[in-house]
């Protein structure tokens, strides 16, 4: 009991402790950028918006596989790999659309309060009646809505100068890594027992969407009242081989993050050689957050400035190599949980600077384009990411099962971590070298 008692407080620690510095690093970057007030309420409103979404993405498949007796849907891994693939599945289909319609409506307030309603209802379903189905339209609901936080990256970009991408995105990164602080409380709470309540969380998660949608109707459309979505813009954006080179590295960055993170990350905490604690399964979000936080931050405001851009990029993929080795041959849950924080680190770097890089050399008017066009090539990577463990299953079913799985594509991550290593070192000369340095 005074083990449990000691998590508790831990827990409590932890959270006081990421909180404060959340809040901390948004004043102190509020106050060092002179931030307006309606930049403050698109990071409040993103918040929110993604409050509602990450409670609930990282347990999608344990609520899936989990037994009936323990809160679960008792679905087989196929099943459990399918409903997580169609968070990639949608955001492979939807990122670029969601830039088009936006600017069809010439409203980005449109697109995102539609897709908090889809949240809403597609969460209040899964309570109501969870099954496969009810689960498949959830995860295609959170596809969605990672869709539209891309278009927060635009609103937010565009209140800076042209120079200062990279800058707008380290600061905004705070938003949904806050968001991450703040449910995971929640998410310890409803699974520290037996019987998990899924459930539960599932409403929580629509009752958020519905607080965010209220505080979007407060929110300025920032979306200039002209169609931005041209032949000729597209066309100029999809044939520049600086940019097309960056798409294919976000490829690689995407398909890491989400074949050794959230759902992937919690259902191998839970297996059979691992076992983690409740309690940490439930931040282990918070501890990769935490790590995305400052990586995220440094990235933009230090490190790029620091040792360039191409040394900022070695320091991610080495951050990742780190953590993908750890997790292929190790099976102790507190070292597990410690180097899910590397991952972090390593993601917060290359996510950042690479989105960054995807906006920086356009016009303003051209970042709606650019960034569905990455977003696209992001989502390829986040789809086969999720799917990576369904295509071994049915590959050879017979070969791989519970964890011995899931060390199986660490192992392929580190492989392709040491590849992209090199294919830097290659490629990043000259002229691309000098574009990314600018």
């Amino acid at each position: 009991m005074s083990f449990i008692k000691a998590l508790f407080e831990l827990n409590s620690l932890i959270y006081a402790l990421t909180i404060g510095l959340s809040v901390g690093l948004t004043i102190w970057i509020y106050k060092k950028h002179n931030l307006s007030k309606y930049q403050l309420l698109i990071f409040v409103l993103l918040v929110l918006f993604w409050a509602s979404i990450n409670l609930i993405r990282a347990y999608r498949k344990v609520y899936a596989l989990d037994p009936v007796a323990s809160g679960g849907l008792g679905l087989d891994g196929i099943a459990a790999a399918n409903i997580v693939a169609a968070y990639g599945l949608m955001s492979l289909f939807g990122r670029l659309p969601v830039f088009f319609l936006s600017d069809y409506f010439t409203s980005r307030k449109k697109v995102i309060g539609f897709t908090l309603l889809f949240i809403m209802l597609s969460s209040l379903s899964v309570y109501f009646r969870a099954d496969y189905t009810t689960m498949f339209l959830s995860s295609l609901s959170l596809g969605l809505g990672a869709s539209v936080l891309s278009l927060f990256n635009v609103m937010f970009s565009e209140t800076f100068t042209k120079k200062q991408a990279i800058v707008s995105v380290s600061i905004l990164s705070i938003a949904p890594l806050l968001a991450e602080f703040l449910v995971a409380p929640i998410q310890s709470i409803l699974t520290q027992n037996l019987h998990k309540l899924y459930n539960i969380m599932w409403l929580v998660s629509g009752l958020i969407a519905l607080v965010a949608f209220g505080f979007l109707m407060v929110v300025k459309d920032n979306k200039v009242q002209k169609r931005n979505f041209t032949f000729k813009k597209f066309k100029m954006v999809l044939f520049d081989s600086r940019f097309i080179m960056l798409s294919l590295f976000g490829i690689i960055v995407s398909f890491i993050r989400f074949a050794s993170g959230q759902a992937n990350m919690v259902a191998y905490a839970n297996s059979e050689l691992v076992q983690m604690n409740t309690i940490l399964v439930a931040y282990l979000d918070v501890m990769f957050s935490i790590f995305q936080l400052v990586a995220g931050v440094i990235a933009g405001l230090y490190l790029k400035n620091k040792i360039g851009t191409k040394n900022t990029l070695y320091v991610g993929l080495l951050s990742v190599l780190i953590f993908a080795l750890a997790s292929a041959t190790q099976t102790n849950p507190t070292l597990l949980f410690i180097v899910y924080g590397f991952n972090g680190f390593g993601y917060g770097i290359l996510y950042n600077v690479l989105l960054g890089l995807a906006m920086q050399p356009f016009e303003v008017d051209m970042r709606e384009i650019s960034m569905g066009i990455y977003q696209t090539f992001f989502a390829i990577g986040i789809y086969y990411g999720d799917k990576i463990y369904a295509l071994i299953l049915q590959l050879i079913p017979h070969t791989f099962e519970g964890s011995q799985l899931y060390q199986m594509v660490f192992l392929l991550i580190s492989g392709i971590v040491i590849v992209m290593l090199v294919l830097l070192a290659l490629i990043f000369q000259n002229k691309y070298k000098e574009f990314i340095e600018a």
